[in-house]
């Protein structure tokens, strides 16, 4: 499998509107499915958008219950890891279709290390997506999961959680930037 680089903040790549996935391509997309599941598992996140590996696609991979340890190598390696893992969600050209309620909690990003903010969601939603089967489903969530698919599909519109963090917070982490890219000049 293989092991994509994940797009840091604040490239402006992270910043685009994914294409949907055409019929024609879902009849392809497992490999790069299951590719995205695994730089997901092998970062140690709960959830994954195409975006965020420079892949101009609305998929998203999700996991809020797989946390990795010593045991998810093994796991990795495995040819078949969108069919081992009951937890993984994969889906592709999701969009909320209902969303109901608020919750406030703690996000952080792959494409935003070191960054930690209380973001509102919705607190109860419905997500429309295809699976690798090619069939559309509904699902629904709440909670953690709730916020990964809000969180993931936000992604896929080009729009990051820090752009829901609070002003200074957001300012803080842009200045934080700032001088590490200078010291980094500096060196």
């Amino acid at each position: 499998m293989k092991f994509f680089n994940i797009l840091q903040y604040p490239d402006p790549k992270l910043r685009i509107k994914a294409q949907n996935v055409t019929k024609d391509e879902l009849k392809n997309i497992e490999e790069l499915a299951k590719n995205i599941a695994y730089t997901m598992y092998k970062a140690e996140g709960v959830g994954l958008a195409a975006t965020q590996v420079g892949i101009n696609k609305r998929i998203i991979a999700i996991d809020v219950g797989k946390k990795f340890d010593a045991n998810c190598e093994n796991f990795l390696k495995d040819k078949d890891i969108l069919f081992l893992n009951k937890n993984l969600i994969i889906a592709i050209n999701p969009e909320i279709i209902y969303r109901e309620g608020k919750i406030v909690h703690e996000e952080g990003c792959l494409s935003i290390p070191g960054f930690n903010a209380d973001i509102e969601r919705a607190k109860n939603i419905k997500v429309r997506a295809v699976g690798l089967d090619g069939k559309e489903f509904i699902t629904e969530s709440e909670g953690i999961l709730s916020i990964a698919f809000q969180h993931e599909i936000d992604h896929l519109d080009g729009v990051l959680f820090i752009d829901k963090a609070s002003p200074l917070k957001r300012t803080l982490y842009n200045a934080k930037l700032k001088k590490l890219k200078f010291e980094e000049k500096a060196h």
